[in-house]
């Protein structure tokens, strides 16, 4: 993107990839939130997102999906595109395929649809660098 981002897309996209680690990581009721938001951001048809469970965040984070959902709601890329572009990669959206798999969400994604993945631990979390790093 030529056009640089606002501290407030900077900071939804801080939200993006809390709430996307958060899922990947553990397996609470706030993780679990997070990841159907997320996913629901993927692909709203295959994953829809109950806004009931919003109700279920703390503060921060319900601050964080209400930046979210503005974030997206005026799409420039697709959230794992953001991933990819923020992390460097180019297999986010396999991640989200995975992500809904071991969300057990039945129906929506089938064991034998996944690909192999390379492990990804990236040293810093985009959201836990200082302001100003790159996208």
């Amino acid at each position: 993107m030529t056009k640089a981002l606002t501290p407030t897309n900077r900071a939804a996209l801080r939200a993006l990839s809390r709430f996307f680690f958060l899922a990947w990581r553990n397996d609470h009721g706030g993780a679990r939130v997070a990841a159907r938001l997320i996913l629901g951001m993927y692909n709203g048809t295959r994953f829809p997102f109950d806004l009931t469970d919003l109700r279920l965040l703390d503060g921060q984070m319900l601050e964080d999906a209400m930046a979210l959902m503005l974030f997206d709601a005026r799409i420039r890329l697709e959230v794992h595109d953001w991933l990819n572009k923020v992390y460097g990669r180019n297999d986010f959206g396999e991640r989200f395929e995975h992500l809904a798999h071991m969300w057990k969400l039945k129906g929506k994604c089938k064991k034998e649809w996944l690909i192999k993945l390379e492990k990804f631990e990236p040293a810093v979390l985009f959201h836990e660098q200082q302001e100003g790093g790159a996208v």
